[in-house]
C-alpha cells in the first residue's frame, strides 16, 4: 500500500493539538532553527512540513536529510545536493532544510552540517533549519556522541511533541484522515467506522504513535468487510493491547493515582511482557513495539525493569 506524502499536510495538520497549530505559523515567520523532540512516529515530519507550507507553497524547497534510512555515503551525497540547491536560491525565496533523526547523524557529518549552518546563516539566505530527534541530545553530548556547538545551532526553539497516547483528541481525526486516504488509494469504499471502532482506538496505548495508527487502519482495509470499519478489524488484541490493557489497569492497585504513575506502571508491565515473549531480545522487542532499540534500553533503565 502506498505511503502517505508527508509534504501534503493540508488535511492531517488539522488533527494537531490546538497548541501545536497555534505555534506552526509563529515558528514559520522567522529563520530561527527549530528542534522537534519526541517519540518515533509522533508526527514530527508533518509538523516540519506544515511549518514550511505556512510560508512556501513550493514542495521542491522542502529538503529532507533523513539520518535514519540512509547510509553514510547517501547522507553525504544528499547534504551536498542540499548545499547546491541552497546556493541557487534567488532573492527571498524560502527554503526549509529538515534533518530527520539528527540524533543518528554520524560524527563526521555533524561537523559538515555545522559548517553548512554557519555558512548559510552568514549568507543571509531565507533558509529555515528544522531538526527532529528521538533521543535526548544533551545525553549524547555528555557521551561525546554529538557536537555541543551543533546542538546550540539547531535548538533556537525546542518543540516537544507528545506521544499520540497523550493526544487522544487527535486519534479520531487522524483515523478519519487515513480512512479517506486509503479509500482513494485502494478503491475500497469504507464509508465510516462502526459502533465502538473509534472508541477502541481512543483506548489503545499506541506505543508506535501515528505510524501504528496508520498500520491499524491499513490492517482494517485488508481484513474488513464493507461498508464500515469495525473494532475487530484492527486486530488490537494481536497488537498487544485490548483485554491486557484492562486487566493491567485493574491489577495495578496504585496508591498514587496520577496519570503519569499509571502510564509508567502500564509501560513497565507491557514492555516486560514483550521482552519475556521474545526471550529478552531487545532488538526483537523494539521491532514489535515500533521503537528504537536504544529507547527500549532507556525504558528498561527508567522503569527499573529486571529479568525474572
Amino acid at each position: 500500500m502506498a505511503e502517505i506524502n508527508t509534504n501534503d499536510t493540508s488535511e492531517v495538520k488539522q488533527s494537531f493539538s490546538s497548541e501545536i497549530k497555534r505555534l506552526i505559523p509563529i515558528l514559520a515567520q522567522t529563520t530561527a532553527s527549530v528542534l522537534l523532540s519526541g517519540e518515533k512516529g509522533s508526527g514530527k515530519s508533518w509538523i516540519a512540513s506544515a511549518i514550511h507550507q505556512s510560508v512556501s507553497k513550493n514542495p521542491k524547497n522542502f529538503l529532507e536529510l533523513n539520518c535514519k534510512s540512509s547510509s553514510e555515503t547517501a547522507l553525504s551525497q544528499t547534504l551536498s545536493k542540499i548545499k547546491t540547491q541552497i546556493s541557487q536560491l534567488s532573492g527571498l525565496e524560502r527554503c526549509t532544510v529538515f534533518v530527520s533523526c539528527i540524533n543518528l547523524m554520524p560524527s563526521f557529518l555533524q561537523s559538515q552540517l555545522l559548517d553548512f549552518l554557519k555558512e548559510t546563516m552568514r549568507s543571509g539566505k531565507n533558509v529555515k533549519f528544522i531538526s527532529s530527534a528521538e533521543e535526548n541530545l544533551e545525553a549524547k553530548i555528555s557521551s561525546g556522541l554529538f557536537l555541543e556547538e551543533l546542538f546550540y545551532k539547531i535548538n533556537s526553539v525546542v518543540l516537544n511533541v507528545p506521544p499520540l497516547r497523550q493526544r487522544r483528541e487527535e486519534i479520531a481525526p487522524l483515523a478519519e484522515y487515513y480512512r479517506r486516504l486509503y479509500c482513494s488509494q485502494t478503491g475500497f469504499n469504507f464509508t465510516g467506522f462502526g459502533e465502538g471502532a473509534l472508541a477502541a482506538l481512543e483506548n489503545y496505548f499506541f506505543a508506535g504513535n501515528i505510524d501504528e495508527l496508520k498500520n491499524l487502519i491499513q490492517h482494517a482495509f485488508i481484513v474488513g468487510e464493507l461498508p464500515l470499519i469495525k473494532a475487530d478489524d484492527f486486530g488490537l488484541s494481536a497488537a498487544g493491547c485490548g483485554s491486557f490493557c484492562e486487566a493491567t489497569a485493574r491489577d495495578l492497585n496504585l496508591t498514587d493515582k496520577s496519570l503519569k504513575t499509571a502510564l509508567d506502571a502500564f509501560k513497565k508491565e507491557y514492555v516486560t511482557r514483550i521482552l519475556e515473549e521474545n526471550g529478552w531480545n531487545q532488538t526483537k522487542t523494539a521491532k514489535i513495539l515500533g521503537i528504537q532499540r536504544t529507547y527500549v534500553i532507556r525504558l528498561i533503565n527508567e522503569l527499573h525493569i529486571q529479568k525474572k
